[in-house]
């Protein structure tokens, strides 16, 4: 399975225009954000108002791992 992150949007019309807002603030895998999506779009009772939707995580937005070829275990003392 894939390693993509997605984000379930939630679209608002508030005083004739459109808010966004990242739903938990969370990311989740493919299969985790379609079952959340489905049951917020059934339990959604007022569609002229909300929408919900799918956005791919940018990858940029990740944090880094290092991985152990990069991790020092002693620090080394600087050659200056």
């Amino acid at each position: 399975m894939s390693d993509k992150k997605y984000f379930i949007i939630q679209k608002e019309l508030f005083l004739d225009s459109f808010t966004y807002h990242i739903h938990k603030s969370r990311m989740y895998d493919l299969e985790t954000a379609m079952k959340k999506l489905l049951a917020l779009d059934t339990l959604n009772e007022d569609r002229e108002r909300y929408s919900y939707y799918l956005q791919e995580v940018d990858k940029g937005l990740l944090p880094l791992v290092l991985t152990d070829e990069v991790k020092e275990k002693e620090q080394s003392e600087m050659p200056f």
